[in-house]
């Protein structure tokens, strides 16, 4: 074979491995996730968001998860495209980025406390503030004004939900302020607790081996 053919040969080789290397290498599309992409499709939201104290928000804020797959979905026509829901369990870590005094105050309450033993049904951020919509807490339209408090309450409560539930502080801060009697009185609880369960095992222990002794003494 020629030298020249031989040599445009291996040339021509050369630029097509070259070509499928770049190819690979290539980005991928990067899809849109600005806030206008994102209400192209849920057009729903647009008309909460537009009143909320989060409007200027990235929807990626709070929807951290969404991928590709999202948007690819939509495209290829899938009925049921990626999951972006944020889980109960995470709605209070996602918000808390946030607002982390706020969390830590959620976490002392009895709604906080219920998360922390598991349960996906105790009350979260959007149960009370709601999600999309937002507003400012002296706005009468506010899930959790003094006005619409009550009916939020019940949405969980039932009829156990009254106008005295206004009265009660869900973000108060025991380790704080006005809150360091209750802060103390809470922890006292919480030792004597510990302290009486430990003293009735060991009650218990005693009370076993004098028994134990004793059926031994008969025995014998």
């Amino acid at each position: 074979m020629p030298l020249s053919r031989l040599l445009a040969i291996s040339v021509s080789m050369l630029l097509i491995v070259a070509g499928f290397a770049s190819l690979a290498a290539a980005d991928p599309e990067q899809p849109d996730f600005s806030n206008q992409n994102c209400l192209s499709c849920h057009a729903e939201v647009n008309l909460f968001m537009s009143e909320s104290v989060h409007s200027d928000f990235s929807c990626l804020a709070c929807h951290p998860n969404i991928n590709s797959e999202h948007l690819l979905g939509y495209r290829e026509g899938s009925e049921k495209p990626a999951e972006t829901l944020i889980s109960p369990q995470r709605v209070p870590e996602t918000c808390g980025a946030c607002h982390a005094e706020e969390l830590a105050s959620y976490m002392e309450s009895v709604h906080g406390r219920g998360l922390l033993l598991g349960s996906i049904e105790t009350a979260n951020c959007i149960d009370c503030h709601g999600s999309h919509n937002v507003l400012e807490r002296s706005d009468p339209q506010a899930t959790y004004s003094a006005t619409r408090l009550p009916d939020t309450c019940a949405r969980c409560h039932g009829g156990e939900a009254q106008e005295n539930f206004i009265k009660g502080i869900e973000h108060k801060s025991l380790a704080a302020g006005s809150g360091l009697p209750e802060y103390y009185t809470f922890k006292f609880f919480i030792w004597l607790t510990i302290l009486t369960v430990v003293a009735l095992i060991v009650h218990m222990e005693v009370e076993l081996f004098h028994l134990f002794k004793r059926s031994r003494q008969k025995k014998a």
